[in-house]
């Protein structure tokens, strides 16, 4: 298991770098990018289908979001109908007698030299296709046989059926009419009637209309009704069903799936390209606002990646939820998740920051439908503030109940801003109101403690467990070392009261304070907190030796809380909370005892490093000071004598310059000696004594239990009445 840990370990120093590696901060958050922007814009990428008019459908296809299209058949159909009742417009074709009269005249000096010189039928269907006519051999053999007189009898009466033809109108539009008018004069030449219609076939498209119609004052009528015509609309919502599978396409299915880009694996580059600046955008203003105004977060990798890895997981579930394709399912991504995890693993400022961030970026995922964000954002800052004082895991469950109760309300204020068209669906978006919260509720409770310990970070959730006392290391502190332990307790106290005084982080201070002498764990009776009888087995050691013992407490409590699993910032405190202190006690013993050419003074300093936190600097002045306080065993209150002992133990530390790499101040450095004095003093204080008379009531009560009370005070005087600080604490 333990090799697992530091397998897992490894991987995580790999990923999250140094603590400000620049670098890998700026290739994991393009990275982030990358994802998210993919997000965005998965759904506008189509597949690479070809469809046809009458193809059936291989798949259900769906509209990626909400447009309003012109229904090109409809409004096809429309403008023909408008266009059916419109009449035709004529000119007059003055010319059109004479350039009949020319036709016939050509033809018939055809058939009188062909009749003498007998052409064959392919000049003949030479010469009348200059006229765009097709002779058969009927018609030509007909032509043949008549006599010059028939042809020229037929040629004058032709001439006059031309000349009452074209009194009246001849319309180039209606061929029918005209054909009738060209048999109607041959049947009057006395022709035989099967040989009708062959004169007919033959002159009919000779014709030549003396009213034509004007295309372009028609086309300039059409195209002003046309633009008085309004289009035919529909409007297709994100998610809706365009074709099903197997169904065969019709023309208005396949003119949607074109709009949407769905066909021939068109992509919508426009549109992409609008997302991916909109995000950019959006991204280059939170990321600014990080680097400018929360320094701490941006200057931490795990911090950073933490808040980019919520966005992504939000990111995918909302995709997930957008598959449904169902519109009222929106309000069902939870962005209080991470409202609530980024403010218990970060704080409220970061999580109110990502939560405008997510809300202008989402709806994004659902069609562009902005009214979305309104909700987002309500959820998201009741979620933040509803854990802002977080005090156990089931604040976790309530903030998810404050999110429902918030998106039900919002959802139904902006139903009423754009009405639903039934009660069943305000029904339904109460549901997915409740539904939201207790998705909220669900992850939140389940991602906390992977992503404490994915990314080394503590909430104030893991805090409030480790300081109950029930907790497997305070048990066994309590029971083998308990005069350790309740040191802590108090160390803890006098460090909490002023870390609030200062605005250090008071809950990491005081649980760090409980665990932060574990280490003495493993030799528990060479402490003298530990020590209650008058044996003390540093008097049978050298003062080195003693110097080592006490010295490796701290190393010891650095193992055992990772053995327990502890945060990083715990382990950190146990770590630092001695600094390089001199163990002044035990190497003033050896300066008694050894020579001072051969006394290294290293060997009686605990390693290290200094404190780096405010936290940690507390907790080493708190230790010392209540130790300090503890042995010098005032008989009576006496604050201005603590207090004179506690700015005298600060003074000395800062003087050493323990407290260089903390960050505290001077000012700081003030508040604590006066919350310090204040408390001590309060722990400290003077016992009233009860008038004789009441002692011995109080004694035949207690039958005689009372008359050792007071004789611990009395035993000092042997070899453990040594100042805590110098033998042991």
């Amino acid at each position: 298991m333990d090799s697992i840990k530091e397998f897992l370990n490894k991987i995580k120093d790999k990923i999250f770098g140094a603590k400000n590696d620049r670098t890998r901060k700026i290739a994991i958050s393009l990275l982030f990018c990358l994802v998210i922007l993919l997000i965005l814009t998965v759904d506008m990428i189509p597949r690479e289908m070809e469809f046809a008019v009458g193809q059936e459908s291989p798949a259900d296809i769906k509209a990626p979001e909400s447009r309003t299209i012109i229904d090109e058949r409809a409004t096809r159909e429309r403008q023909q109908l408008a266009l059916e009742n419109l009449s035709p417009i004529y000119q007059e074709n003055r010319q059109a007698l004479e350039e009949m009269r020319k036709k016939k005249n050509e033809i018939f000096a055809f058939l009188l030299e062909a009749r003498e010189g007998e052409a064959s039928l392919n000049e003949a269907e030479v010469f009348f296709a200059d006229y765009d006519l097709i002779i058969t051999e009927e018609q030509w053999e007909f032509l043949l046989g008549l006599s010059t007189a028939e042809l020229a009898g037929l040629r004058l009466q032709l001439e006059e059926a031309l000349s009452s033809l074209y009194q009246g109108p001849l319309y180039s539009d209606d061929q029918q009419y005209n054909r009738e008018q060209f048999r109607e004069i041959f049947a009057g030449l006395q022709v035989e009637e099967e040989k009708v219609d062959y004169l007919t076939d033959l002159f009919a498209p000779l014709l030549v209309a003396n009213l034509e119609v004007d295309e372009e004052a028609v086309s300039e009528r059409e195209q002003s009704i046309l633009a008085g015509i309004e289009p035919v609309t529909m409007t297709v919502r994100s998610g809706e069903l365009i074709v099903q599978q197997g169904q065969e396409i019709t023309e208005q299915e396949l003119q949607l799936l074109e709009e949407f880009g769905l066909s021939r694996g068109e992509i919508s580059w426009f549109q992409i390209t609008g997302i991916a600046f909109y995000f950019i955008i959006i991204t280059l203003i939170i990321f600014y606002y990080f680097i400018n105004y929360h320094e701490d977060i941006w200057q931490v990798n795990n911090q950073v990646f933490l808040l980019e890895s919520l966005i992504i997981i939000l990111f995918v579930i909302a995709w997930i939820i957008s598959r449904f394709e169902l519109e009222f399912l929106a309000y069902l991504a939870p962005v209080a998740m991470v409202s609530i995890l980024a403010t218990v693993l970060l704080k409220t400022a970061a999580a109110v920051a990502v939560t405008i961030y997510i809300s202008l970026l989402l709806p994004v995922l659902f069609g562009g439908n902005f009214l979305l964000a309104a909700s987002y954002f309500v959820a998201g800052m009741v979620g933040a503030f509803s854990v802002a004082e977080v005090s156990q895991r089931s604040d976790l469950v309530k903030a998810g109940f404050n999110v429902s109760g918030a998106l039900v309300l919002t959802i139904m204020v902006l139903n009423f801003l754009n009405p639903a068209q039934l009660l069943l669906d305000y029904v339904i978006f109460a549901g997915i109101g409740l539904a939201n919260g207790l998705l909220v509720a669900i992850l939140a409770n389940g991602l906390l403690p992977y992503l404490e310990n994915g990314f080394d970070l503590t909430s104030a959730v893991k805090l409030l467990e480790l300081s109950n006392p029930s907790h497997p290391l305070l048990k066994r502190l309590l029971v083998e070392a308990p005069g350790t332990y309740h040191h802590s307790v108090l160390v803890g106290n006098l460090a909490e009261t002023a870390a609030d005084q200062i605005g250090a982080d008071s809950l990491l201070t005081r649980v760090a304070a409980y665990y932060h002498d574990i280490g003495k764990l493993k030799r528990p009776f060479f402490f003298s907190d530990n020590q209650f009888g008058d044996d003390n087995p540093h008097d049978e050691i050298k003062p080195n030796l003693s110097a080592l013992i006490i010295r490796s407490h701290v190393r010891d409590g650095v193992e055992l809380a990772r053995k327990y699993n502890l945060p990083q910032e715990i382990i950190d405190i146990i770590e630092q909370h001695q600094g390089t202190n001199l163990i002044s006690y035990f190497y003033q013993q050896a300066q008694q005892s050894e020579t001072r050419s051969s006394l290294n003074e290293s060997d009686f300093r605990y390693e290290g490093p200094k404190p780096q936190t405010k936290e940690a600097a507390l907790i080493m002045l708190a230790d010392v000071c209540e130790a300090a306080v503890r042995s010098k065993n005032f008989n009576k209150s006496n604050h201005s004598r603590i207090e004179s002992v506690v700015r005298g133990l600060i003074r000395e530390k800062l003087i050493e310059n323990e407290l260089d790499e903390s960050n505290l101040t001077l000012k700081e450095l003030n508040l604590i000696g006066e919350s310090f004095s204040r408390i001590l003093t309060g722990i400290y204080h003077q016992r009233v004594e009860y008038p004789e008379e009441v002692d011995e009531e109080m004694r035949r009560l207690k039958g005689g239990d009372s008359a050792g009370e007071g004789s611990d005070n009395k035993s000092g005087s042997g070899k453990n009445n040594q100042p805590g600080t110098e033998k042991g604490d």
